[in-house]
């Protein structure tokens, strides 16, 4: 029997397989240059959404993610958009601010709704909780026991201090249901600082402890298998090695690598002529050292490093690796490279007392 497949002769369509025209390629090129100077325009405020993103999300590594997903829709948006944008920091807080919302959406398991929109309730109807928290990690922790919408106008509010009329545009709601967000939010964490949240929390215990549940689902184990731990010195070893043949073995055949925000790589050939070769091949600038660091509840490599040409140079941590290990097998399923990702290196190295540098926030 012969398959219709769209065609009147009955004879199945074969798809067309062709290569990357001359075409294509350049338009490859342009957007790539269109993207960095996208994000080097962006600059100015980078930090300050990072920020915003850090305060929402448990993990140095949740923070990045949100922030490079809102600079993704971002340049998206942009290309098709008619008007100016008027406040730059202000539209990527909304586009984080959505991401991250969807995001808690689609895992199902957190409620999504405003409540109280219509109660006018004053602006000043209770202190900042956060006046004299000059801890950063407490301050993340306390607000992890606020529902969404409570915490997104709380920082908005209380660490950004926008104005409540530009929170609304930014959370597409109205001025109210910020007001009446922003007082049970308040209300919650002062009594939380107080020591006794259970009053304040009652109408939202179902909401909050689904999301601090979601959001202990989503942190890093505590413990890695010794095998990962392995994994990473075999890793490090190779580094200082400077042998890119044992760096590469070490991949799945189909495995990655992901400079954030910059360049992905797939394969041992493209790995090997691609972010190897660049970091360890003999034309690389800088002397690089790789050393095994546990952060935040995992291992990871700390890339150090010095002119190649002074190397009498203090060195200084220039990069963070993450490793994702391949399941049943002592490989690498995926490498991700922070290195121009200034907000992650100021946390994770400074976290641990080292010296770093920032290199920006993409090539040239």
């Amino acid at each position: 029997m012969t398959v219709e497949t769209g065609t009147d002769s009955g004879t199945a369509v074969q798809p067309q397989r062709t290569g990357e025209t001359a075409a294509l390629a350049d338009t490859r090129g342009d957007l790539r240059q269109a993207r960095r100077d996208f994000l080097v325009e962006l600059v100015p405020v980078r930090a300050s959404v990072y920020a915003y993103c850090r305060s929402l999300t448990p993990t140095v590594w949740d923070a990045e993610d949100l922030l490079q997903d809102t600079l993704a829709k971002a340049l998206a948006e942009a290309s098709q958009r008619h008007e100016p944008i008027l406040n730059t920091q202000a539209w990527l807080i909304r586009i984080a601010t959505n991401s991250w919302i969807d995001s808690l959406r689609r895992s199902g398991r957190v409620t999504l709704e405003w409540t109280d929109a219509n109660l006018d309730v004053p602006d000043s109807a209770a202190p900042d909780p956060l006046v004299n928290l000059a801890v950063e990690s407490a301050l993340r922790q306390l607000l992890a026991v606020l529902p969404p919408r409570e915490r997104a106008c709380v920082v908005l509010k209380d660490v950004f201090a926008y104005p409540l009329a530009e929170i609304a545009g930014m959370l597409d709601t109205t001025t109210g249901a910020v007001k009446s967000a922003l007082h049970r939010g308040r209300a919650t964490l002062q009594a939380a600082r107080a020591g006794d949240g259970s009053a304040s929390m009652e109408a939202d215990s179902a909401e909050a402890w689904a999301d601090s549940s979601m959001q202990a689902a989503a942190a890093p184990a505590t413990t890695q298998s010794a095998d990962h731990e392995l994994l990473l010195h075999r890793l490090a070893e190779a580094f200082n090695s400077y042998d890119i043949d044992a760096m590469v073995d070490l991949f799945l055949a189909s495995g990655r690598t992901e400079v954030v925000g910059n360049v992905s790589e797939t394969g041992h050939e493209q790995i090997r002529t691609g972010s190897m070769s660049h970091t360890f091949g003999p034309d690389a600038a800088e002397l690089y050292r790789a050393t095994v660091h546990h952060f935040g509840g995992e291992d990871v490599i700390l890339l150090w490093e010095r002119p190649k040409d002074a190397p009498e140079t203090p060195e200084v941590v220039a990069d963070v690796l993450r490793v994702r290990a391949a399941h049943g097998a002592p490989l690498i399923a995926e490498l991700t490279w922070y290195f121009f990702c200034p907000e992650v290196l100021a946390e994770v190295a400074g976290g641990l007392g080292l010296p770093f540098k920032t290199n920006g926030v993409s090539y040239f």
